[in-house]
């Protein structure tokens, strides 16, 4: 419970969180102007997490890396968790003869596609 505390920052900048302690000074001074600055404040809700952390990265170096780093693996192993999940649903007993790459590729893609263009 207390490493969460620690890392509440993340999810919330523009709350004041006195848990900062993994943080190294120059981040910390980092969060404090991003704390202030309002033209990020309003974007935060409009974007999610990680998206958030990568856009203020130009100004806030620092911090940025730290949060980022601290995602990560919450992002890589939800990936492998939805792959995983789409392999099961594509290769039952009736299905077990189909090549599964082009299928999976498919199914995990972010790009739409236009069937009828097919």
């Amino acid at each position: 419970m207390e490493n969460y505390q620690q890392m509440k920052w993340i999810s919330n900048p523009f709350q004041e969180h006195d848990m900062t302690s993994g943080l190294s000074i120059r981040a910390k001074e980092e969060l404090i102007e991003l704390f202030e600055d309002s033209v990020f404040k309003m974007n935060i809700n409009r974007k999610k997490l990680i998206s958030f952390w990568l856009s203020v990265q130009e100004n806030y170096p620092t911090v940025s890396n730290e949060a980022v780093k601290m995602l990560l693996p919450f992002i890589s192993s939800y990936n492998c968790e939805v792959g995983f999940s789409a392999m099961v649903a594509i290769k039952t007993k009736l299905r077990s003869k189909l090549k599964l790459s082009n299928s999976l590729r498919l199914k995990l893609t972010n790009v739409e596609v236009d069937i009828s263009m097919m």
